[in-house]
Protein backbone atom coordinates (compact mmCIF):
# COMPACT_ATOMS: atom_id res chain seq x y z
CA UNK A 1 0.00 0.00 0.00
CA UNK A 2 1.50 3.34 -1.09
CA UNK A 3 0.16 6.01 1.23
CA UNK A 4 1.41 8.47 3.84
CA UNK A 5 2.21 6.97 7.24
CA UNK A 6 -0.85 8.58 8.80
CA UNK A 7 -3.15 7.04 6.21
CA UNK A 8 -1.61 3.61 6.71
CA UNK A 9 -2.03 3.87 10.47
CA UNK A 10 -5.66 4.96 10.07
CA UNK A 11 -6.38 2.09 7.68
CA UNK A 12 -4.67 -0.35 10.02
CA UNK A 13 -6.77 0.88 12.95
CA UNK A 14 -9.90 0.39 10.86
CA UNK A 15 -8.91 -3.19 10.05
CA UNK A 16 -8.29 -3.84 13.73
CA UNK A 17 -11.95 -2.98 14.35
CA UNK A 18 -13.59 -4.00 11.08
CA UNK A 19 -17.02 -4.47 12.62
CA UNK A 20 -17.09 -0.87 13.85
CA UNK A 21 -17.72 0.29 10.29
CA UNK A 22 -20.85 2.38 9.78
CA UNK A 23 -22.81 3.13 6.63
CA UNK A 24 -23.57 6.55 5.27
CA UNK A 25 -25.90 6.97 2.31
CA UNK A 26 -25.62 9.23 -0.71
CA UNK A 27 -28.81 9.87 -2.67
CA UNK A 28 -29.24 8.68 -6.23
CA UNK A 29 -31.55 11.03 -8.10
CA UNK A 30 -33.53 11.16 -11.30
CA UNK A 31 -31.78 13.90 -13.24
CA UNK A 32 -34.91 15.17 -14.98
CA UNK A 33 -36.77 15.85 -11.74
CA UNK A 34 -34.26 15.71 -8.89
CA UNK A 35 -36.37 13.03 -7.23
CA UNK A 36 -34.45 10.67 -4.93
CA UNK A 37 -34.89 7.14 -6.25
CA UNK A 38 -32.28 5.34 -4.19
CA UNK A 39 -29.20 5.50 -1.99
CA UNK A 40 -25.68 4.20 -2.33
CA UNK A 41 -24.26 2.83 0.91
CA UNK A 42 -20.74 4.08 1.63
CA UNK A 43 -18.45 2.77 4.36
CA UNK A 44 -17.11 5.05 7.07
CA UNK A 45 -14.99 4.21 10.10
CA UNK A 46 -15.51 6.22 13.28
CA UNK A 47 -12.94 8.14 15.31
CA UNK A 48 -10.11 7.62 16.16
CA UNK A 49 -9.49 5.90 12.81
CA UNK A 50 -11.38 8.16 10.34
CA UNK A 51 -9.81 6.01 7.65
CA UNK A 52 -10.42 6.56 3.96
CA UNK A 53 -12.26 3.51 2.54
CA UNK A 54 -9.91 3.26 -0.46
CA UNK A 55 -6.95 3.00 1.93
CA UNK A 56 -8.73 0.43 4.07
CA UNK A 57 -9.47 -1.81 1.09
CA UNK A 58 -5.94 -1.43 -0.25
CA UNK A 59 -4.45 -2.53 3.06
CA UNK A 60 -7.08 -5.26 3.42
CA UNK A 61 -5.99 -6.61 0.05
CA UNK A 62 -2.39 -6.79 1.25
CA UNK A 63 -3.47 -8.61 4.41
CA UNK A 64 -5.94 -10.97 2.74
CA UNK A 65 -8.90 -9.39 4.53
CA UNK A 66 -10.94 -8.00 1.63
CA UNK A 67 -13.73 -10.52 2.04
CA UNK A 68 -14.13 -9.76 5.73
CA UNK A 69 -14.20 -6.00 5.17
CA UNK A 70 -16.61 -6.38 2.25
CA UNK A 71 -19.06 -8.38 4.36
CA UNK A 72 -18.84 -5.95 7.30
CA UNK A 73 -19.56 -2.94 5.09
CA UNK A 74 -22.56 -4.57 3.47
CA UNK A 75 -23.91 -5.78 6.82
CA UNK A 76 -23.71 -2.25 8.24
CA UNK A 77 -25.66 -0.89 5.27
CA UNK A 78 -28.35 -3.55 5.47
CA UNK A 79 -28.70 -3.05 9.21
CA UNK A 80 -29.20 0.70 8.78
CA UNK A 81 -31.80 0.23 6.03
CA UNK A 82 -33.77 -2.25 8.11
CA UNK A 83 -33.62 -0.11 11.24
CA UNK A 84 -35.26 2.69 9.24
CA UNK A 85 -37.92 0.25 8.00
CA UNK A 86 -37.35 1.02 4.35
CA UNK A 87 -38.46 -2.36 3.06
CA UNK A 88 -38.64 -2.14 -0.77
CA UNK A 89 -39.67 1.52 -0.97
CA UNK A 90 -36.42 2.74 -2.56
CA UNK A 91 -33.41 1.09 -4.17
CA UNK A 92 -30.25 0.46 -2.20
CA UNK A 93 -26.97 0.34 -4.07
CA UNK A 94 -24.69 -2.07 -2.21
CA UNK A 95 -21.07 -2.50 -3.23
CA UNK A 96 -19.52 -5.92 -3.58
CA UNK A 97 -15.89 -6.81 -4.25
CA UNK A 98 -15.72 -9.26 -7.18
CA UNK A 99 -12.24 -10.52 -6.32
CA UNK A 100 -12.89 -11.82 -2.82
CA UNK A 101 -14.68 -15.11 -3.57
CA UNK A 102 -13.11 -18.54 -3.20
CA UNK A 103 -15.65 -20.41 -5.33
CA UNK A 104 -19.28 -20.40 -6.49
CA UNK A 105 -20.49 -21.66 -3.11
CA UNK A 106 -18.81 -18.65 -1.51
CA UNK A 107 -20.59 -16.38 -4.00
CA UNK A 108 -23.94 -17.92 -3.08
CA UNK A 109 -23.26 -17.49 0.65
CA UNK A 110 -22.52 -13.78 0.21
CA UNK A 111 -25.65 -13.24 -1.89
CA UNK A 112 -27.93 -15.20 0.43
CA UNK A 113 -26.77 -13.04 3.35
CA UNK A 114 -28.28 -9.96 1.67
CA UNK A 115 -31.82 -11.29 1.95
CA UNK A 116 -34.82 -10.35 -0.17
CA UNK A 117 -36.64 -7.73 1.91
CA UNK A 118 -34.95 -4.72 0.25
CA UNK A 119 -34.79 -3.52 -3.34
CA UNK A 120 -31.07 -4.07 -3.86
CA UNK A 121 -28.86 -3.00 -6.73
CA UNK A 122 -25.67 -5.00 -6.42
CA UNK A 123 -22.89 -2.62 -7.38
CA UNK A 124 -19.83 -4.48 -8.66
CA UNK A 125 -16.71 -2.47 -7.89
CA UNK A 126 -13.90 -2.00 -10.39
CA UNK A 127 -11.29 -3.44 -8.02
CA UNK A 128 -10.04 -6.88 -9.15
CA UNK A 129 -12.84 -6.96 -11.71
CA UNK A 130 -10.99 -9.28 -14.10
CA UNK A 131 -9.26 -11.40 -11.45
CA UNK A 132 -11.62 -14.36 -11.91
CA UNK A 133 -14.14 -13.81 -14.69
CA UNK A 134 -16.01 -17.13 -14.19
CA UNK A 135 -16.71 -16.20 -10.56
CA UNK A 136 -17.66 -12.68 -11.64
CA UNK A 137 -20.25 -14.14 -13.99
CA UNK A 138 -21.49 -16.49 -11.25
CA UNK A 139 -21.97 -13.40 -9.08
CA UNK A 140 -24.00 -11.68 -11.80
CA UNK A 141 -26.17 -14.74 -12.44
CA UNK A 142 -26.71 -15.32 -8.74
CA UNK A 143 -27.72 -11.73 -8.09
CA UNK A 144 -30.29 -11.77 -10.87
CA UNK A 145 -31.65 -15.15 -9.78
CA UNK A 146 -32.33 -13.57 -6.37
CA UNK A 147 -34.19 -10.61 -7.86
CA UNK A 148 -31.40 -8.05 -7.57
CA UNK A 149 -30.41 -5.59 -10.25
CA UNK A 150 -26.74 -5.34 -11.22
CA UNK A 151 -24.71 -2.16 -11.58
CA UNK A 152 -21.11 -1.81 -12.71
CA UNK A 153 -19.24 0.85 -10.77
CA UNK A 154 -16.72 3.41 -12.04
CA UNK A 155 -17.07 2.43 -15.68
CA UNK A 156 -14.29 4.04 -17.65
CA UNK A 157 -11.90 4.20 -14.69
CA UNK A 158 -10.00 1.08 -15.78
CA UNK A 159 -9.77 -0.87 -19.05
CA UNK A 160 -11.41 -3.89 -17.40
CA UNK A 161 -14.65 -1.99 -16.79
CA UNK A 162 -14.99 -1.43 -20.52
CA UNK A 163 -13.70 -4.82 -21.63
CA UNK A 164 -16.21 -6.68 -19.44
CA UNK A 165 -19.17 -4.37 -19.99
CA UNK A 166 -20.90 -6.54 -22.57
CA UNK A 167 -20.23 -9.77 -20.67
CA UNK A 168 -21.57 -8.49 -17.35
CA UNK A 169 -24.45 -6.69 -19.12
CA UNK A 170 -25.25 -4.46 -16.13
CA UNK A 171 -28.73 -3.03 -15.68
CA UNK A 172 -27.13 0.22 -14.53
CA UNK A 173 -23.85 1.63 -15.85
CA UNK A 174 -22.23 4.01 -13.37
CA UNK A 175 -19.97 6.40 -15.24
CA UNK A 176 -16.77 7.17 -13.40
CA UNK A 177 -16.59 10.73 -12.09
CA UNK A 178 -13.52 11.43 -14.24
CA UNK A 179 -15.66 11.19 -17.37
CA UNK A 180 -17.96 13.92 -16.11
CA UNK A 181 -15.12 16.15 -14.95
CA UNK A 182 -12.61 15.61 -17.79
CA UNK A 183 -14.74 14.80 -20.84
CA UNK A 184 -12.09 15.41 -23.48
CA UNK A 185 -9.77 12.80 -22.02
CA UNK A 186 -12.40 10.07 -22.06
CA UNK A 187 -13.99 10.21 -25.50
CA UNK A 188 -13.22 6.57 -26.35
CA UNK A 189 -14.75 5.37 -23.09
CA UNK A 190 -17.83 7.51 -23.66
CA UNK A 191 -18.31 6.09 -27.15
CA UNK A 192 -18.09 2.53 -25.88
CA UNK A 193 -20.49 3.11 -23.00
CA UNK A 194 -23.04 4.90 -25.16
CA UNK A 195 -22.89 2.11 -27.74
CA UNK A 196 -23.64 -0.44 -25.01
CA UNK A 197 -26.53 1.60 -23.60
CA UNK A 198 -28.04 2.04 -27.08
CA UNK A 199 -28.11 -1.72 -27.69
CA UNK A 200 -29.39 -2.70 -24.25
CA UNK A 201 -32.00 -1.65 -21.73
CA UNK A 202 -29.32 -0.36 -19.38
CA UNK A 203 -29.68 2.90 -17.48
CA UNK A 204 -26.79 5.35 -17.40
CA UNK A 205 -25.92 6.86 -14.00
CA UNK A 206 -23.36 9.65 -13.71
CA UNK A 207 -21.21 9.78 -10.58
CA UNK A 208 -19.41 12.75 -9.08
CA UNK A 209 -21.87 15.49 -10.06
CA UNK A 210 -20.79 18.47 -7.96
CA UNK A 211 -21.74 21.47 -10.11
CA UNK A 212 -24.46 22.47 -12.55
CA UNK A 213 -21.86 22.19 -15.29
CA UNK A 214 -21.30 18.56 -14.34
CA UNK A 215 -25.07 18.08 -14.40
CA UNK A 216 -25.35 19.48 -17.92
CA UNK A 217 -22.48 17.26 -19.03
CA UNK A 218 -24.14 14.18 -17.52
CA UNK A 219 -27.41 14.89 -19.30
CA UNK A 220 -25.60 15.49 -22.59
CA UNK A 221 -24.10 12.00 -22.31
CA UNK A 222 -27.54 10.47 -21.88
CA UNK A 223 -27.44 9.87 -18.13
CA UNK A 224 -30.88 9.70 -16.54
CA UNK A 225 -29.69 9.05 -12.99
CA UNK A 226 -26.95 10.74 -11.01
CA UNK A 227 -25.28 11.21 -7.68
CA UNK A 228 -22.81 13.65 -6.21
CA UNK A 229 -22.48 16.54 -3.80
CA UNK A 230 -24.81 18.69 -5.91
CA UNK A 231 -27.65 16.45 -4.73
CA UNK A 232 -26.37 15.46 -1.31
CA UNK A 233 -23.33 14.30 0.61
CA UNK A 234 -23.15 10.91 2.31
CA UNK A 235 -25.21 11.12 5.51
CA UNK A 236 -27.05 8.81 7.88
CA UNK A 237 -30.10 7.34 6.20
CA UNK A 238 -33.18 9.57 6.56
CA UNK A 239 -36.50 8.15 7.61
CA UNK A 240 -38.49 6.81 4.67
CA UNK A 241 -41.20 9.02 3.18
CA UNK A 242 -44.66 8.44 4.57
Amino acid sequence: MTAPDGAVLAASAALDSVESVAALFQPVVELATGTVVGYEALARWPSPSLAVPEDVFALARERGMVGRVDVACRAAALRAARECAYSRRVRFFLNIEPGCFADERDVATHLDAIGDDLDVVLEITERDLDRNVPLLMALVRGARARGMSVAMDDVGATPATLELLAAVAPDIVKLDASIIRSPYRSRAAVRQVRAYVRTSDAVLLAEGIETHRHLRRAKSLGATLGQGWLFGRPLPLPNPPI
